[in-house]
């Protein structure tokens, strides 16, 4: 496989496991549909995690052969990272905030790295 295929395959999957791990976060809303009381709903956080590092891996792995960014290959590690540390301490309103703004903006710079290298393969394409 090329390696510019595993690379939007990498960001495509890290995309997804981003926008779970804001699905899992956002449970403890009660106004949402999908509201899971005690934070049961955390234990997804445990699932998720262990594929954002091995993503993170894959990442580091095709630093070397191709151009991918430190942002890049970083994203997955401080996701899981700041995940875990909410999930293992005492869960409360304001930290859940937290876990949901981090999530959240980590996965809008996601999502913009992963549009950005669609619009170059586009153009190189050509």
């Amino acid at each position: 496989m090329k390696q510019k295929t595993k690379y939007t395959i990498l960001n495509v999957l890290l995309i997804g496991t981003l926008l779970l791990n804001l699905f899992i976060f956002t449970s403890r809303m009660s106004f949402l549909p999908w509201f899971i009381e005690d934070a049961f709903g955390y234990a997804g956080i445990l699932f998720t995690s262990p594929i954002l590092l091995a993503i993170f891996f894959f990442f580091h792995r095709l630093q070397k052969n191709y151009k991918v960014t430190n942002l890049n290959k970083f994203i997955p590690l401080i996701a899981t990272i700041i995940s875990l540390i909410i999930v293992l301490m005492n869960v409360t309103d304001f930290a859940n905030l937290i876990a949901l703004s981090v999530n959240a903006i980590i996965f809008i710079i996601a999502c913009g790295i992963l549009i950005q290298h669609v619009g170059v393969n586009q153009t190189s394409s050509h």
